[in-house]
């Protein structure tokens, strides 16, 4: 069945999905430690780094399909395929996850990676057969719909927790911020 979890992660294919999105951070982080103070010399707060780094969840689907010989290449509209199965790769800031709200849940999979403002990963998750009723509601005047972290709680697995454990739970999401939100607040605090 598509989207089920009848073949769980193997070991080696839990450790490279973390090792791909771990890899892909640590050189965002280099390139935000490289570029941030040249804005700063010449005035300008710098943007987030998830502003700077738009195609991230691409650069992590490329670097899974790298490391991990049994994902390939999504067909569609699907970002990764594996053993017939379609995955989604989601990176979101702090916790949680969040999807546009015109995407059609459909079985699928997804690999979620959760980053600090400080660019560094803070989990890395697996949402197994994903579908719309473990998603908020749709609502008029919003564009994103959140995982509903209680309705989805059996089909989460955690690779990676910032503590180290697997057997950490997740976060509780917080309220999804726009980069232009997040933008401003950091200038406001520079300024201040």
């Amino acid at each position: 069945m598509a989207g089920s979890q009848e073949t769980p992660l193997t070991e080696d294919e839990r450790e490279e999905i973390v090792l791909a999105a771990k890899s892909v951070f640590k050189k965002l982080k280099n390139l935000y430690d490289k570029v941030a103070p040249t804005f700063q010399d010449y005035g300008f707060t710098p943007p987030s780094a998830g502003v700077i780094a738009r195609d991230l969840s691409e650069k992590i689907e490329k670097a899974i399909i790298q490391h991990c010989h049994s994902f390939t290449k999504g067909t569609g509209h699907c970002d990764l395929g594996r053993l017939g199965d379609n995955w989604e790769v989601k990176v979101c800031k702090d916790s949680g996850l969040t999807i546009n709200q015109s995407k059609q849940v459909a079985g699928e999979n997804y690999i979620v990676v959760n980053y600090t403002s400080n660019i560094q990963v803070r989990s890395v998750w697996v949402l197994w057969n994903a579908s719309d009723g473990l998603f908020s509601p749709r609502k008029a005047n919003s564009n994103a719909r959140s995982l509903l972290l209680t309705a989805a709680q059996p089909h989460l697995e955690i690779l990676f927790s910032g503590g180290g454990s697997k057997q950490a739970s997740l976060p509780m999401p917080g309220k999804a911020k726009s980069a232009k939100a997040e933008l401003s607040v950091k200038a406001k605090k520079q300024t201040a």
